[in-house]
């Protein structure tokens, strides 16, 4: 704790402008990257000794470091930094897919499509239930001047999304394994997909019944699925590249695996493909279809923490805190509508699938998180519905802020109750 307060008070001092004053020098964006990588590791390690998740402590330090609270980074220096963000995704999508094993998720794969459809169904069926319960007066009062039926659709088909990076990051964080582990990583990796495909039709429905154009466009759905195509083929040709080099070449490895996360993020979104799914295959195709599956989740595990460190600090600082303190309450309100959903659609696909006790009493527990994706979705509905565009955005920028804060936390607690943390070998 002495080492946490000694470096807040430091930057304090330096950023505030004493330094600057005294020694006319002006804090720059290395050595704010610098500050926040060492604040948000110690804090991180201060968290796993109260036995919460590192992630949790790293996104609470860029939450504190960022620009809507002690402004040690400014905006400009969150935009800056996200150029870590594709390194990040890309590393954590290779681990995930080096972690499939498709001789232990081919038993799985009835309670992964049970937990996805039923998940899917309640949690948008509650939301769209709600917009006929809600008194219109009230919500107009609350929200806005508008009909609430769209808005609570798209608010359910956001609200079905989980974040895979982050819940990667805390399976390789606990180093956890075993069968619950891999269910709810592969439930959660296949739900994202499921959802971007819901909401571009949701999207175009919403924007039929609103008079923003004249009636639904398949096409969307159409451009989706050969999104998703590409990024499949892609991801099996990155995945027999990376099999060749280690068989032939074989030096340098860490070197050429931080290159092709690089490239795969770049090239994918200059195709308009997905860069999760992209790596995702590929570290499946190594792990399934060569011997060298382990050799390159340890070369990943050697460099990941620095980068994870930077990607979950700064995602962090990016939640805007303004969005949270206008909107709390209600958005607290549909954190909390969205884990009881959660847990009704967990327990009944959990039941129907015959998965195991623990899966229908805590497996809602591992689908709190949300992140990117869900940003990304309320960030087009801000441009592509003007109408209430911007009240919905505020308004999810709130409800992520809080689930991805307490997210990491519920899902180590079901890998707590597994049993499967620390099954993984170093």
């Amino acid at each position: 704790m002495i080492e946490l307060l000694f470096l807040v008070g430091t930057m304090i001092i330096w950023r505030w402008g004493v330094v600057q004053d005294f020694l006319g020098i002006q804090p720059s964006l290395t050595f704010s990257l610098g500050f926040i990588l060492l604040f948000a590791y110690l804090l991180g390690r201060k968290m796993a000794d109260y036995g919460l998740p590192q992630i949790t402590g790293f996104i609470v330090a860029g939450i504190i470091g960022g620009p809507y609270l002690f402004r040690f980074l400014s905006l400009a220096d969150v935009q800056e930094l996200r150029i870590f963000d594709g390194l990040a995704l890309s590393l954590i999508a290779l681990l995930a897919g080096g972690e499939m094993q498709w001789g232990r998720l081919k038993k799985q794969v009835s309670s992964i499509f049970h937990l996805v459809l039923w998940q899917t169904v309640i949690i948008i069926g509650g939301f769209v239930l709600l917009a006929f319960l809600v008194p219109l007066g009230y919500f107009q009062r609350l929200v806005g001047p508008f009909s609430p039926l769209p808005f609570f659709l798209m608010l359910g088909t956001l609200a079905t999304a989980t974040s895979p990076s982050t819940t990667i990051a805390v399976i390789t964080e606990t180093r956890s394994q075993g069968k619950l582990t891999d269910l709810i990583l592969s439930t959660a990796v296949v739900k994202d997909f499921v959802v971007i495909i819901l909401f571009a039709l949701s999207l175009s429905l919403v924007k039929s019944w609103i008079g923003e154009e004249g009636g639904i466009d398949w096409r969307v759905a159409l451009e989706i699925l050969k999104e998703l195509g590409g990024s499949l083929l892609l991801g099996v040709i990155i995945g027999s590249g990376l099999i060749l080099y280690l068989k032939f070449i074989h030096r340098e490895v860490t070197i050429f695996i931080l290159s092709i996360a690089f490239f795969s993020f770049e090239i994918s979104y200059s195709l308009g493909f997905h860069p999760l799914l992209i790596c995702l295959v590929a570290g499946f195709i190594v792990e399934n279809y060569s011997p060298y599956g382990t050799h390159l989740i340890r070369t990943i595990e050697r460099v990941a923490l620095p980068v994870l460190v930077v990607f979950f600090a700064i995602s962090g600082a990016s939640l805007d805190m303004f969005a949270l303190a206008k909107s709390w309450v209600l958005a607290l309100v549909i954190v909390l509508l969205r884990g009881g959903l959660k847990f009704l659609g967990t327990w009944g696909g959990a039941k129907l699938s015959g998965a195991e006790g623990l899966v229908k009493q805590w497996g809602w527990a591992g689908f709190i998180s949300q992140a990117g994706v869900t940003l990304g979705m309320a960030v087009i509905i801000e441009r592509e519905i003007p109408l209430w565009g911007a009240q919905f955005k505020a308004l999810i920028l709130a409800v992520i802020a809080i689930n991805q804060v307490i997210g990491p936390i519920f899902l180590q607690r079901f890998l707590v109750k597994s049993k499967e943390i620390g099954m993984k070998k170093l």
